[in-house]
């Protein structure tokens, strides 16, 4: 949990079926992925003086400056990645480790990069209160990938970039799928699919967002 103490609500469930009906008239309608918000607590990943706020629509402020995306810009990029089932995925940008606990539900396996050394480690004590045991985090530069578990099934850019790293789109598998916020920091930002064939790349666009841009850190293990 992001601060000390257990974090008090009068009705979890009735917020989180709230959250489930704001998720369904942004037009998520996927069981799998409207499954995975309504198992993972989203007051655990957040500081206590925005509990009250858990489950309404919106980005909050979190540690290091950053802020954790609100849930219907999530669940897009999620639907636009097709998560389920997928074997390894790759995670870019953890912040308190939300998105993760979510992909966690979905895929097999989820390793994950975060700049901010506090957040890292923010992340693992989350993961580890709700006994989340299929996530692999690290205190990394994630726009550089993780090319010693590569080939990832699934990679997802929590954080806009002017153009896709070359060297994420190599740690693809043959039929893998990148899903990024791609433009300019400050402006919207085009969704953006890319699916790998072979040596071949098939771009789609998902909408747009309007996400903090993502930006080197120094890379170190957690």
């Amino acid at each position: 949990m992001s601060d000390d103490g257990p974090i008090e609500f009068t009705d979890v469930q009735m917020a989180r079926a709230s959250l489930i009906l704001s998720l369904r008239q942004h037009c998520i309608t996927q069981p799998d992925i409207l499954r995975a918000f309504e198992s993972v607590p989203h007051e655990a990943f957040i500081p206590r003086d925005y509990a009250e706020y858990a489950y309404r629509e919106g980005s909050l402020p979190i540690a290091c400056g950053q802020s954790i995306t609100s849930p219907s810009i999530l669940a897009a990029m999620l639907v636009a990645l097709e998560p389920a089932n997928s074997g390894k995925l790759l995670e870019i940008g953890t912040g308190t480790g939300y998105s993760a606990a979510l992909l966690a539900r979905l895929a097999k396996r989820v390793f994950t990069l975060e700049r901010h050394q506090e957040l890292a480690h923010i992340a693992q004590t989350n993961w580890g209160q709700l006994s989340i045991s299929n996530i692999v985090g690290f205190h990394l530069d994630g726009l550089l990938g993780l090319a010693g578990h590569q080939p990832f099934d699934r990679i997802l850019l929590n954080g806009a970039v002017a153009e896709v790293p070359e060297i994420l789109l190599e740690q693809l598998a043959d039929g893998g799928v990148l899903v990024a916020p791609v433009g300019a920091a400050g402006e919207r930002q085009t969704v953006t699919r890319i699916e790998r064939a072979d040596d071949d790349f098939v771009t789609t666009e998902h909408g747009s967002v309007r996400l903090a841009a993502l930006v080197p850190g120094k890379s170190r293990p957690l």
